[in-house]
């Protein structure tokens, strides 16, 4: 499963991790490459006819389960529109 949100397009953050200790002031706290992942799950989404699967980040999970299916069609999730679900 890719660590992409099919929904908002999170995905993986690359930055560096700050260690703020470091022996003396004139010296540059050390720095290590670290990546932030999103917290991503699966959804299955099922008509009579198809079946859609998405990756979705945690935030629009809990947008999709407080809104339904119209969240998923305000944000123009491809495929989403195919289905037969009332919204």
């Amino acid at each position: 499963m890719a660590l992409k949100c099919d929904v908002c397009g999170k995905k993986t953050a690359h930055g560096d991790q700050h260690m703020h200790r470091h022996s003396r002031w004139r010296f540059r706290a050390p720095r290590t490459k670290r990546t932030w992942a999103p917290n991503i799950r699966s959804l299955k989404l099922t008509d009579s006819l198809s079946t859609l699967n998405l990756s979705v980040c945690m935030s629009c999970y809990k947008r999709y389960q407080k809104d339904g299916i119209a969240f998923l069609k305000r944000k123009n999730v491809k495929g989403v529109s195919k289905l037969n679900i009332a919204a």
